[in-house]
């Protein structure tokens, strides 16, 4: 496990320090984001979830705890910013902070630790909380955005979702998988390359993300979103999958998930809606260098507790 550790971090670190060198253009970033979103991660989601097994006895308690888990986030996100005096704005990226994750660490990490049952398992939470996690953030950064309200909040959601890969690639899976479609040879064998693409490139852009130097004056915040992650997103995942009868395999997936830092897309919902971007900016770095700690602890603690 600590070598498989010891490997993410270090395509982590290898990203930060081409970008912080200028080994390439500012623009080979934008493009190579662009790839990784747009095709390389849809074509890995597609292929784990066109495959997955997705049994009732499974799935239910599994997007239940997902959804629980979601929800008292939100909850831990307001509560935050209440005690803490955070403008909406602020309170919006606390949120953010706790509801959303970077699947791109966490299935890199659950692969190489855990291996291809661990991946699939890590797809299909992906698979429910980006449409959970993207109209929970939406609306959120809508309600607690200063200045004029707008009245299109559906359109928003709508907008967000057709303009988001992912959901399509999702979409697209579960409709193979649940109606037992064949798919030709040559789409399954793309789709692998794909998904074997993907993994070393997000992790380069995962790395070219962080921002040393956003870091400011956040101290309170940045306390409560490393909180989030650290103790009380974990805890509860781990609580509430163990009442509804997960096992142990499917704990430590969810475990790590909700141990992964902030999705760097946040960064870029809360730019575009009103959210406070520069915060998010903060909390996205500073989580990701705390799951490379957080990460390690968690899954040791959780062979020793399960």
């Amino acid at each position: 496990m600590i070598s498989t550790i010891l490997s993410v971090l270090l395509l982590v670190v290898v990203g930060y320090l081409i970008k912080m060198r200028a080994f390439v253009p500012v623009s080979f970033w934008d493009a190579l984001s662009k790839i990784c979103y747009w095709i390389l991660f849809p074509g890995l989601l597609f292929n784990l979830t066109s495959t997955a097994s997705l049994s009732a006895e499974f799935i239910l308690p599994f997007c239940l705890t997902l959804l629980i888990a979601a929800t008292v986030m939100v909850i831990y996100g307001f509560l935050a910013g209440r005690l803490i005096g955070a403008s909406g704005p602020a309170t919006s990226s606390l949120i953010q902070a706790g509801l959303r994750h970077n699947g791109f660490l966490m299935l890199a990490f659950v692969q190489g630790a855990f291996g291809v049952a661990a991946l699939e398992i890590g797809a299909i939470a992906v698979a429910v909380l980006v449409p959970i996690s993207n109209i929970f953030a939406v609306i959120i950064i809508f309600l607690l955005r200063e200045g004029e309200q707008d009245a299109h909040l559906g359109q928003t959601i709508m907008a967000e979702f057709a303009r988001n890969p992912l959901m399509g690639a999702i979409i697209l899976g579960g409709i193979v998988n649940l109606l037992s479609i064949p798919v030709p040879d040559f789409i399954t064998g793309a789709a692998n390359i794909l998904g074997s693409a993907a993994l070393p490139m997000l992790l380069l852009c995962v790395g070219a993300s962080i921002r040393i130097s956003a870091l400011r004056a956040h101290s309170a915040a940045l306390v409560l979103a490393v909180l989030a992650k650290l103790l009380v997103l974990p805890v509860i995942m781990m609580l509430v999958g163990l009442a509804l009868g997960l096992d142990k395999d499917v704990l430590l997936v969810l475990v790590v998930l909700a141990v992964a830092p902030t999705a760097t897309s946040s960064f870029t919902l809360a730019q575009e809606l009103g959210g406070d971007a520069p915060l998010m900016a903060e909390i996205i770095t500073v989580q990701t260098l705390v799951a490379a700690i957080g990460i390690p602890i968690w899954v040791l603690a959780m062979t020793h507790i399960l």
